[in-house]
């Protein structure tokens, strides 16, 4: 069996990537002299870094993390950790001795090194930085041409008000007054009455003239 001493990571991931920014990392060495140091991740960075701002206090890039120290022994795929605290846990190796189960978590082996960080994870988080810094270039873009956008449209309401409407004089009161009916035509006065084309007299209630035809009036 290849020696188990190295770096170990257990992943806590997010789910939505950029695995630097949102997620949680633990991370376990197993140095050769027996000794081991456990870091464990309190929040992510995107998570610490909104806490900070809701507290009021300044922005940091640190990562959250509690340090445990402790010492270690193995028989065979058995591997006892008594902390410095006077905590004890017991992890077991994977059969091919690239993985340690811790509880519920398993660290996977990163690296032999105990000194230099694991080339995988510097390259990761260097192309995760690189995405970070790409959104966030974008979305300040948008959010500076959408700023200067209001910032125009108030500019331009400032200089040109809408002009208001003059005031309308009142419209007229609609005439209640009574109408004056329209006169009723008089009655003709009874009696002989004359064709206005001829001159012959014609009775009363006649509608034409009886010498020349034409109506009477």
């Amino acid at each position: 069996m290849k020696p188990i001493t190295g770096q170990y990571e257990c992943e806590h991931r997010s789910g939505v990537g950029l695995d630097y920014f949102t997620s949680r990392i633990d991370r376990l060495t197993l140095y050769p002299n027996g000794r081991f140091l456990l870091t464990v991740q309190d929040r992510s960075r995107i998570a610490n870094a909104a806490q900070s701002f809701l507290q009021g206090q300044q922005i940091s890039h640190s990562v959250p993390e509690t340090r445990y120290e402790g010492s270690y022994t193995q028989q065979e795929k058995l591997v006892s950790m008594q902390f410095d605290n006077g905590r004890q846990e017991q992890a077991q190796l994977s059969w091919n001795g690239e993985g340690l189960q811790i509880g519920k978590n398993y660290f996977q082996k990163v690296s032999d090194s105990t000194m230099l960080p694991p080339t995988h994870r510097v390259q990761k988080d260097m192309n995760d930085i690189a995405k970070g810094l790409k959104i966030a270039g974008t979305v300040g873009s948008f959010a500076l041409k959408a700023a200067k956008t209001i910032q125009k449209t108030v500019q331009t309401v400032q200089e040109n008000p809408v002009p208001q409407q003059p005031n309308q004089p009142p419209s007229p009161a609609p005439n209640t007054s009574p109408q004056t009916p329209p006169p009723t035509p008089q009655a003709r006065p009874q009696g002989a009455i004359f064709c206005e084309m001829c001159g012959a007299r014609c009775r009363p209630g006649k509608r034409f003239c009886n010498q020349c035809g034409a109506m009477l009036y």
